[in-house]
């Protein structure tokens, strides 16, 4: 067919089109009005239901209180042996007890909250079970003689059952109404908290950053003027005190080097005197063994005075003799060798020359290095290095932490996306109009 005939058209008409659904755009506080708005329309709707049934709970109440009194002050009609006549009163008592005690006063509610409605669910199940529970116990006894006032009760207790259903019904349709309205305002609330919490890390951000940069100008102008101290006439004569200094302190171990040297070279034939000492083919005294043990241990260790130098001068013409006398065991190119090298430390008196050596030049370096410590531009060198030091750490730390707060930034923005949609949905089924939230 090309086209739909005329008459079916004029008989049918067109198509409706189909309603488009409504869009109603809200802001988060709209929405958290609407909400409490709906809030106070459903448990007024719910206050007043509750409460006619309320009532009714009531009455049946007190019905059943009067049915309990007659059956307390019940005599029996018929004739019964003595342990069941006895059984029947006990149970009679025992159920009348119970079941008064077990039906509360059951008030009407005023303003209240979901978890009101919860407790008063929790009390009137509880009446429920325990009046149930005392029938099951004490019933069978107390029919026995009193049938006619338990099958009242029963059906009072029945139709007390029956609306205690129908309040529970309630309850259970009110609170499920509350649940979706009391989600909808927590997930407003979690929604404002997210929505503070970032504007609270970028007021952070921003504070951060402003020290950021008050940092980066710091370490600038501390680095300006650092630069400005080290290229100053005054601190280039500083570096070359602290270059003089270094020479010193290679002479310095030179020195030491060169008596190590020395001393260590008849660290052979010393040993050689240490054996002979111990098997007593040689005598020395106590003094003179201990330099003998420095010369092999620790040769510099000799310097330290001008007595252990005497002592080792002793100990080296000792050392000599010995060897012209052959008494030390050694080849004779190298008795000759160790002779003459023994020689030479006490004929220039060499040892006490490097002595002297050693203290002028401790002496030099500890009058270069007290000057320094004493300098001026020493200090404010090192100031402005800690300074500039700390200030980068504290830069490092800000731009660390600015860095976090972006990220959780970002995070917490995911969150209100998907808190927004979540929203969105429940407040739609909630209010029946497809809800569009906006900032």
């Amino acid at each position: 067919m090309v086209g739909e005939p005329m008459f079916l058209r004029k008989i049918f008409g067109k198509k409706p089109k189909a309603p488009e659904p409504q869009v109603e755009k809200l802001t988060i506080d709209s929405l958290g009005e609407r909400v409490e708005k709906l809030k106070q329309g459903k448990l007024a709707g719910a206050q007043s239901t509750l409460n006619t049934s309320l009532d009714r709970l009531s009455e049946e109440r007190e019905a059943l209180l009067k049915e309990l009194k007659t059956l307390s002050e019940a005599e029996p009609t018929e004739e019964a042996y003595p342990g069941l006549h006895k059984a029947a009163l006990e149970a009679k008592r025992l159920l009348a007890e119970k079941l008064t005690r077990a039906t509360t006063p059951i008030q009407r509610v005023g303003e209240f909250s979901t978890n009101d409605l919860a407790i008063l669910d929790g009390k009137l199940t509880k009446m429920v079970n325990l009046t149930t529970d005392a029938i099951i116990t004490h019933g069978r006894h107390v029919r026995a003689l009193f049938g006619s006032q338990l099958n009242v009760i029963e059906l009072r207790l029945k139709r007390l059952h029956g609306l205690v259903r129908e309040v529970h019904a309630l309850i259970e349709r009110a609170r499920g109404e509350m649940n979706s309205l009391d989600s909808i305002s927590s997930k407003i609330s979690s929604q404002r908290e997210l929505l503070h919490r970032i504007e609270s890390m970028r007021t952070d951000v921003k504070s951060l950053e402003n020290r950021g940069a008050m940092l980066e100008k710091l370490i600038e102008n501390e680095g300006d003027q650092l630069a400005r101290l080290i290229d100053s006439e005054e601190f280039k004569n500083l570096d070359a005190s602290g270059r003089e200094l270094e020479r010193i302190e290679r002479e310095i171990a030179q020195v030491k080097d060169t008596a190590s040297s020395a001393i260590s070279g008849l660290s052979r034939p010393f040993r050689k005197m240490e054996k002979l000492v111990r098997a007593g083919k040689c005598q020395m005294d106590r003094e003179m063994m201990e330099v003998l043990e420095l010369c092999i241990e620790n040769p510099l260790e000799v310097l330290s005075s001008e007595e252990k130098i005497a002592s080792t001068d002793t100990l080296l013409q000792k050392m000599i003799e010995l060897l012209e006398e052959g008494k030390i065991s050694m080849g004779d190119r190298e008795r000759k060798k160790r002779m003459e090298l023994g020689r030479e430390l006490l004929e220039e008196k060499k040892l006490l020359k490097l002595k002297e050596q050693l203290t002028h030049l401790h002496t030099r370096k500890e009058t270069q290095t007290r000057a320094r410590e004493q300098t001026l531009l020493l200090k404010q060198k090192a100031e402005l290095e800690g300074s500039i030091e700390k200030h980068k750490s504290d830069l490092k730390q800000v731009r660390a932490t600015i860095e976090e707060l972006h990220r959780e930034s970002q995070r917490a923005e995911k969150d209100i996306d998907k808190n927004l949609r979540e929203l969105e949905k429940l407040a739609t089924e909630a209010i029946g109009a497809t809800i569009e939230l906006t900032s």
